[in-house]
């Protein structure tokens, strides 16, 4: 069931109030949590739910296993491995053997590999980040080993169980310990700051990204010979909106009901468009899952106290498995390890004492490569993607058809994300106490006609979010 759906939105209204009236009785609030939690898993597949408790039981096993251990590294070891399988079956077993089974057709041998047909859990990617950081905590501080039930709501708490953010477990953790009042889950924080961003998330998302997709991305990448060069780079520039307001959207909508739940999720995104060069894009982009891998295996890889040259590498491989773990395709490799040489040239220009660009040349020449490499996030394989960059200056249907495609949308979407991202934080804060000055009843209302816009403007069906498949 999606965020996005009627359906959903008609739970939220006969489960919050539920939700807070426990609010005194922790256990059962949280037991309700987990059971809403594995209901709305199994609106996906059914099976779904039974894979997440019986990994999170596991999960949960090892932690306690860890503690009793005391030190030493074994269970840590076998549990990272554990987890780090189960990804790999999961999500990558069926690409490796197809791979591997390609390059043995140019042997003349025939690959003995089994085929694994199944379906992929949603979130698999997320949740089993999630479970690396848990082990991790439990094995630095074995006495911080959580129980069954915290375990199973700190990997399934849905409003992050699909997409993220990525968790670490202390951060949840800490939120769960908190001893004040004021601070403590199970009551709604921040209720107009929540309203107001799943409101703008919902505007971003069903809004602004799905009209993208509908109306520029979807039909030049399915037919890329029939649009001109001007079109087809109207199609990147769309994407790349499409991709930051889709997820953007969705991170806002999912963070305004973490706090409508009583949780504060970690930031994910710090207007990545703004970046000046690939390194400040990171810290801006995907914000959990960059920190992640700079944490979990940037820095035990080395780092930069090998060396630079080793610091390089490391750079060059943190980015590629960041590509891998988006998905099962070629195309992200490519896209991690064009993210990857970009971050390398960049250090390496940093150390010969080449100057640093003007402000606005260098956040418009970083967005244009980012912008490149979308194109192999989108595209369904490499040779696909690299059509559609080889029509940019060779298509053929010539370098400018002006009506194909609706320009005065694309553009009035492009002039709203770089006209509002520098003062985003104050249009938050001014909404916010505008809302509040309101009242409650002046700002419902406000809100209901906001969800009439969205609902108006939206496309028919649900849309589904584009970092679900991850």
């Amino acid at each position: 069931m999606s965020f996005v759906s009627p359906e959903f939105a008609l739970l939220c209204l006969l489960f919050l109030p539920i939700y807070w009236s426990l609010a005194e009785h922790p256990r059962a609030q949280r037991g309700l949590l987990i059971a809403s939690a594995y209901g709305l898993y199994a609106t996906w597949v059914p099976i779904f739910a039974l894979v997440l408790g019986a990994y999170s039981t596991v999960v949960w096993g090892l932690g306690r296993w860890i503690e009793r251990a005391g030190p030493g590294r074994l269970p840590l070891v076998l549990g990272l491995w554990l987890a780090g399988s189960f990804l790999f079956f999961v999500k990558y077993y069926e690409f490796v053997r197809e791979t591997f089974q390609a390059l043995l057709q140019h042997t003349g041998f025939v690959s003995l590999l089994p085929v694994l047909d199944g379906v992929t859990p949603v979130g698999v990617s997320f949740f089993t980040f999630q479970a690396v950081s848990y082990l991790v905590m439990v094995g630095r501080a074995p006495a911080l080993a959580r129980s069954w039930p915290d375990v199973l709501l700190f990997l399934s708490f849905w409003p992050t169980l699909f997409a993220g953010p990525i968790w670490r477990a202390e951060q949840f953790f800490a939120q769960i310990d908190e001893q004040n009042p004021a601070r403590r889950v199970g009551r709604p924080r921040q209720a107009w700051l929540a309203l107001y961003l799943i409101a703008l998330g919902l505007v971003q998302k069903v809004v602004l990204a799905s009209w993208l997709s509908a109306q520029v991305v979807d039909p030049v990448y399915k037919f890329p010979d029939h649009y001109a060069s001007v079109s087809l780079a109207a199609a990147m520039l769309g994407y790349s909106l499409q991709i930051f307001l889709d997820f953007a959207g969705y991170t806002l909508i999912v963070t305004g009901l973490a706090l409508l739940l009583g949780y504060r999720l970690p930031v994910n995104f710090r207007q990545p468009y703004l970046a000046r060069n690939l390194s400040d894009f990171w810290t801006r982009w995907h914000v959990s899952l960059s920190s992640f891998i700079r944490d979990y295996i940037y820095i035990p890889m080395g780092g930069n106290r090998l060396g630079w040259g080793r610091t390089q590498l490391n750079v060059l491989l943190g980015m590629l498995i960041s590509g891998l773990w988006h998905g099962a395709n070629w195309t992200f490799v490519v896209w991690g390890l064009l993210h990857g040489l970009g971050v390398v040239v960049q250090n390496t220009a940093k150390r010969l004492g080449m100057p640093a660009w003007p402000r606005s040349v260098a956040q418009i020449l970083t967005f244009v490569f980012v912008s490149v490499a979308w194109v192999f996030f989108r595209a369904e394989s490499v040779p696909q993607a690299l059509h559609m960059l080889q029509g940019l200056w060779d298509s053929p249907a010539g370098f400018w058809l002006p009506e194909q495609l609706p320009w005065w949308g694309l553009l009035g979407v492009a002039a709203l994300v770089w006209g509002l991202s520098p003062r985003a934080l104050w249009w938050q804060r001014q909404s916010v106490a505008g809302l509040a000055r309101l009242g409650p009843w002046l700002g419902a209302v406000l809100l209901a006609l906001l969800l009439c816009v969205v609902l108006y403007g939206a496309p028919e069906g649900v849309p589904a979010f584009i970092y679900f498949r991850f």
